[in-house]
């Protein structure tokens, strides 16, 4: 009977320090090439919800990891580098260029890094044990675009996506589903009101794009220029716990 015992507190042991030790950071690399940082849930008995981050133009798989602080334990936190190198620890998702005023962006380069991602996600799925009704993707500039692509073009592999400091990009309109689940799609869309970069327009051009296919969104902006403000993230972390 002591041995039985024995043997309960030791089972218990070695989860509570399995689930510890989820906590930690770890970089990995993908079957498919991806480089991502990950901080696994806290919970070792269940599905548990996950949160992709894709960093903007230039940055890396670094730069976002910080929300996780923000994140609750028993979500999966993962910080993805995008594929084209600009320069070390220095990233793109794709190319883009100012043209007679307007941004303009290689479509092939962006489609390659979205398929990528989606790829990307189905393995992290089946991986850590991911409750898939619960899957969001968030990003900031370029990498906020790219996480709103991924959202409009597979709604069924989403519950929501969010936008820090980016746009619409119109490149994308062929590739957005016809399923009726876009509509399903929760958005949060978040923006600076003093960003020279994208200047606060593109936020609302977006909206009024969004609204159309239908698309619950949470808006939220801040004095702030091209970045990311403690009260802008207070309003993500609210959102996210909606979900």
């Amino acid at each position: 009977m002591i041995e039985k015992y024995n043997l309960v507190i030791a089972i218990l042991l070695t989860l509570v320090s399995s689930c510890k030790a989820q906590n930690s950071r770890e970089n990995m690399e993908s079957n498919t090439g991806s480089h991502y940082v990950i901080r696994e849930s806290s919970d070792c008995s269940e599905k548990s919800p996950m949160l992709i981050l894709l960093h903007g133009h230039g940055g890396n798989e670094n730069d976002l990891f910080a929300f996780e602080e923000q994140i609750p334990l028993n979500w999966i936190v993962v910080s993805v580098r995008g594929p084209y190198k600009l320069a070390e620890n220095s990233y793109r998702w794709y190319d883009a260029k100012l043209v007679d005023g307007k941004i303009v962006i290689n479509i092939e380069e962006e489609e390659k890094s979205r398929k990528q991602i989606v790829v990307l996600i189905s393995e992290l799925t089946k991986k850590y044990n991911v409750d898939s009704s619960k899957v969001i993707v968030a990003g900031f500039s370029q990498g906020a675009n790219m996480a709103q692509s991924i959202g409009l073009c597979n709604p069924n592999l989403l519950s929501g996506f969010a936008v820090f400091s980016g746009r619409y990009v119109e490149e994308v309109e062929q590739s957005i589903s016809k399923s009726p689940n876009l509509k399903n799609l929760k958005a949060f869309i978040s923006h600076g009101k003093e960003d020279t970069m994208l200047p606060i327009r593109y936020a609302i051009e977006n909206q009024n794009k969004l609204n159309k296919l239908g698309i619950k969104i949470e808006y939220t902006s801040d004095y702030v220029g091209h970045s990311i403000s403690s009260k802008e993230i207070i309003a993500f972390r609210n959102w996210l716990s909606q979900m």
